[in-house]
């Protein structure tokens, strides 16, 4: 196993351990742009370039796509970032 391998899998752990998952609008547009790349292996629903089962992978916060196809996401909430004066109808 290399070392992005295991980084990987202690980050994606760390997000189920958590329970930081990405909103399901974010897992569906990861999910449509894996189902249309040459590394989507159908039968499986796994990535040929790293091997991750897609629909648990497009689920998590830190995981990112290895051809660079999307990337990380970040809850603003979760990371501490006060969003109140940029919600719709806050005054």
């Amino acid at each position: 196993m290399s070392i992005e391998t295991a980084k990987g899998l202690t980050k994606a752990s760390r997000d189920i351990l958590l329970r930081r998952f990405v909103p399901d609008d974010v897992k569906e547009i990861r999910m449509d742009i894996c189902r249309v790349c040459p590394s989507w292996e159908h039968r499986s629903n796994r990535c040929t370039e790293c091997g991750c089962q897609m629909r648990v992978k497009t689920s998590l916060t830190s995981s990112q796509c290895p051809l660079g196809k999307w990337g990380t996401h970040l809850n603003l909430r979760d990371a501490g970032i006060d969003t109140a004066e940029h919600e719709e109808g806050s005054e």
